[in-house]
């Protein structure tokens, strides 16, 4: 599964709306695992997911544990887990998350770095704070890609701009052009 794509999406404040205006616009045969990593609590998580899961044309499913990711899926990392994926599988594997902010944007965008390599599109979405900083860095290093959501459109922009300041950023678009990068990026070299 090394040579498929996996598009990770972090957000934080202002984060479901515009999650909802990206995931809406992917078609639901996208050749490509779709993880949603939103800073929210248990209850709220799963209205999110079911509220994206009746916009979206892939299904959507909030990460148990120990299932095997699949391409035209979108899976959203549950509240207070970090996830990281494991081989054979690709499997998701959950830990609880004693600090915060969970789930951990950095811990998910790493471990997707190191089995996706190359085949990691990471998008930093609005958000206070500097969470998924490190885990951007990770998916550059692995030769990946990072978009990062403009200032004019994000809600909070903490977290595109320290993407955006650490130079980590291969575009920075305002969140109505994502989608079509995504689209983009994964029909790519196929």
């Amino acid at each position: 599964m090394k040579d498929s794509k996996c598009i990770i999406i972090g957000a934080s404040t202002g984060g479901p709306t515009a999650l909802g205006e990206i995931l809406k616009q992917l078609p639901g045969d996208l050749n490509a695992i779709v993880v949603v990593v939103q800073h929210i609590g248990s209850v709220l998580a799963e209205t999110m997911a079911a509220r994206l899961d009746g916009i979206t044309e892939m299904p959507v499913s909030i990460i148990k544990g120990g299932e095997k990711l699949e391409k035209s899926n979108i899976y959203v990392v549950p509240a207070a887990k970090h996830m990281f994926v494991i081989y054979p599988g690709p499997e998701a594997v959950l830990i609880p998350a004693p600090e915060r902010p969970s789930p951990s944007i950095n811990m998910s965008f790493t471990s997707a770095a190191e089995h996706f390599g190359s085949n990691t599109i990471g998008v930093i979405l609005t958000g206070m704070g500097n969470d998924g900083t490190g885990g951007a860095t990770a998916i550059k290093q692995a030769g990946g890609i990072v978009i990062a959501q403009d200032e004019d459109t994000s809600a909070v922009y903490g977290m595109p701009k320290s993407i955006v300041e650490e130079d980590l950023a291969d575009s920075v678009l305002p969140l109505e052009k994502i989608a079509d990068r995504l689209i983009y990026l994964v029909n790519k070299e196929q």
